[in-house]
Formats: C-alpha cells, structure tokens, sequence
C-alpha cells in the first residue's frame, strides 16, 4: 500500500494525518463527517483501532495512536475513507515508528545558517513542522540507502525461501532484535532463534545450532529490528546539514556555513564527484560526505 509516510519515535503517543484533495484543493468530507480509519498490521493482519478520530482543518483528520501500539519499530499501513461529492474515497497513508530520530526538531528550528535562523518558527518564509518532518524523513532514506544501513533503529519485514539449512541470510544489516518469524503459516517460539548483528537467522538450541528451516516456496516471513541504537558520532549535526540543504537548495551557494545550536558549525565546499583516493563527494560538503564515507567504510563486512 503506498502513501505519504509519516515518522514518529516508538514508546510515544502520536497523531498521525490524512489529507483529503478534490481537484488539486484540500477539502473536507461530505455532510461534516469523519473519516473511518483502518490500520493493517505489516503481516496484512488487522492493527490497533485507531482512537479519537479529528478533523484537524479543512479537508485534514487525525487519530490518536497510544504509545503501546507503537512499542517497538513497526510500520502500519494506513487507510482513510469516506465520501466527497457522494463518491466514496479512500487514501492510503504510511506510519513507521523508528527507535530514534536522526535529529531533534527543535534543533534544526534553531541552526543558524551564515548570520540567521531560516528554520525558526518566526522566520520569513515560516517552514511548517510538517515540510521539517518530511525533510527528515528523506535524508534518513538517503542516508540509510548511502551507507547501506540505517543510522536509527528501523523495522523490516522479509519474506524468503527456506532451503533446508538452519540459517538465513536477511537483507538488512545491524539486526537488533527479533520480532516475529513465522515458517509455513505458523508462529515459531522465538526462543529457538538467534538474530545475529550481520543479518543472519539460525535456529538455535541452548547456545547451539538446531533442527532446520524447511524448504519452500516464500515460506519463511521475518520481522526484525535493525540500524544502530543511536546515531554514531556527529550523525545528527550531518543529518541537519542535509535536511537544511533540502528544505533551502541554493544554501551550499548562498552561504559558507550552518552552525548548529550547541555552536558546532559545518563549512560548505564545492560539489565534486570522486576524490582521487576514491571517495565519493554524495553532497559536495565536506563534513557530510566525509562522515557518509567514513561509516559507510566502518560498517563494510
């Protein structure tokens, strides 16, 4: 199911929205009603009920989730529907709670680029908390394309071919945490697995390899936590360089820098492709690439 996708931090109540449009133009269901809101679970089973549904402005709802459904990393599809002009309609939305953000907020409200605050709530043009979000959203995709894993605890889903072996090789790396595995339809104990740091699965026994995975046809389905507990280093200073980049696209022309609140402060130089030691210039800022090009070769197997 595609749609917007909206982050939030798990262990943490949130209101997540949908956006109603009629010929380009937001507008508000028919007769003044709400819209019922349906979540759906990653395995395709029903999810929690969605509480207190809102109308939040014209042609924009909200529902409440409650921090217990949100208590590890998962993502929620997300439909909306009712009726505009007697036609019924339905939108399809995204919710993935993450274990951490790449960077507060508040934080990149308050980076100072060159001699101003172009992201503060009172600066003109003023930059919605929603556009802040979305700008996180999409550097934390970039970033975790960049490095080949996610700087932040994130959820998967996986379904794989067993082949008769007591392991599985898993798409993502930093696995943290096993959630769910079902083999042929039904539920395993997790206590006969083992989720190792490199992505793979084996089936364990006191410490020990056991028993194996049956072979088959798309038969194994795995849920799991992966990416780093918190972002290493200077990872959320960099995050806000990017997302400061693309909320403003000329700032790397209009500026020499961007200062961070606790007064830590990133230079911007000349776009590049590969340097001659064969690092790649992703942005053509020093202190972003050179971070991106450092844990991306730290994380290497």
């Amino acid at each position: 199911m595609a749609g917007e996708l909206t982050q939030i931090l798990v262990d943490t109540p949130s209101r997540p929205r949908g956006k109603f449009y009629s010929a380009g133009a937001l507008v508000d269901l028919d007769a003044a009603a709400l819209p019922t809101v349906t979540l759906t679970r990653p395995d395709g089973t029903p999810g929690p009920a969605a509480a207190d549904i809102t109308r939040v402005s014209q042609g924009v709802y909200d529902f409440r989730l409650v921090a217990a459904d949100v208590a590890d990393p998962v993502v929620y599809d997300v439909a909306w529907s009712g009726s505009i002009g007697g036609q019924p309609t339905t939108i399809t939305t995204q919710v993935e709670a993450v274990g951490e953000f790449l960077f507060n907020l508040s934080d990149l409200r308050g980076l100072r680029v060159g001699n101003g605050t172009p992201f503060a709530a009172t600066a003109v043009p003023n930059f919605t908390d929603e556009q802040l979000h979305e700008a996180r959203t999409a550097t934390l995709e970039e970033f975790t394309r960049i490095l080949g894993f996610s700087p932040v605890p994130r959820f998967a889903r996986e379904v794989h071919d067993g082949d008769g072996c007591d392991r599985l090789a898993l798409d993502e790396r930093e696995a943290t945490k096993l959630l769910a595995v079902t083999v042929d339809g039904a539920v395993q104990n997790l206590g006969g697995w083992t989720l190792q740091e490199s992505g793979i699965l084996r089936t364990t026994s006191a410490f020990r390899p056991a028993g194996y995975i049956r072979g088959g046809i798309a038969n194994v389905a795995v849920e799991y936590v992966h990416g780093w507990q918190r972002v290493e280093g200077d990872g959320g200073i960099i995050g806000m360089a990017r997302a400061a980049m693309r909320l403003i696209p000329g700032l790397a022309d209009a500026a020499s820098s961007v200062t961070t609140p606790d007064g830590t402060s990133i230079s911007f130089d000349p776009a590049g492709q590969v340097t001659r030691a064969g690092q790649i210039r992703h942005f053509g800022i020093a202190a972003i690439d050179s971070w991106l090009n450092r844990w991306t070769q730290a994380g290497n197997p």
